[in-house]
């Protein structure tokens, strides 16, 4: 019953994201002048009592799993050994963090370097763009997070195995980015992989903090990328 459940709420709060965005338009109260601003303010605001509601639903399917995840968790554990990345099983999470999510970061810089190309975005406003994206980024990776990460590994910890939840959580989290930012068939293998690793993170520090973290910096790096685009240098 409880995967069923698990199913059927994150599959909820998956459509629940893209059903916000016509929502978000149809509220026409006008919190900044600049459109993608002034949607995120909405978006993110609805995002995060979607993510409340996913967390109180989770909570009651597994009160002593919430208990083990919806924290900080101890960033000094060991990862696990992977081969195909390099790692060695040595290392601990916050190495990772900054090693790894520094080449993850720079994966998505470089794929939003060249749609910011295409786009013919004006770069003086990077810094407008940039600070608005701190407070948008810190609520839209807690949201996800707690819907993708906290909402599967949580119900699911000892229904499967460890393998196959992150796994559940890489492909959950992958698929909806082909029609997000970073989108297409790249878009969505570099959430996926992410997905996956941050699901990773959470099982073995016990905590969200490092997941949390990583996808951060991921966020602040696109979601500046699409303020920047709605300035062109011809305005």
């Amino acid at each position: 019953m409880t995967p069923l459940l698990t199913a059927l709420i994150i599959g909820l709060a998956a459509a629940g994201i893209f059903a916000l965005r016509p929502v978000t338009a149809k509220i026409k109260t006008v919190f900044h002048s600049n459109p993608v601003v002034n949607t995120q303010i909405k978006f993110q605001s609805l995002q995060l009592v979607l993510a409340a509601v996913v967390l109180l639903f989770v909570y009651f399917l597994n009160p002593e799993n919430f208990g083990h995840f919806f924290r900080i968790g101890d960033v000094n554990a060991h990862i696990s050994k992977i081969v195909w990345l390099g790692v060695t099983g040595n290392e601990i999470w916050l190495e990772i963090a900054t090693s790894i999510g520094l080449f993850i970061t720079l994966g998505t810089a470089i794929f939003m370097f060249f749609q910011l190309k295409k786009a013919g975005v004006d770069y003086r406003y990077f810094l407008f763009s940039l600070l608005w994206s701190i407070p948008f980024s810190m609520v839209n990776a807690f949201s996800e997070e707690a819907i993708f990460r906290i909402g599967i590994v949580s119900p699911l910890y000892g229904v499967f195995s460890v393998a196959v939840i992150v796994l559940i959580s890489g492909v959950v989290f992958g698929l909806p980015h082909y029609f997000g930012m970073p989108s297409g068939i790249v878009g969505a293998l570099m959430a996926g992989f992410l997905g996956w690793l941050l699901a990773m993170s959470l099982v073995e520090t016990q905590g969200l903090l490092i997941a949390w973290a990583i996808h951060f910096a991921q966020d602040v790096v696109i979601i500046t990328s699409m303020i920047l685009m709605s300035r062109k240098q011809n305005e």
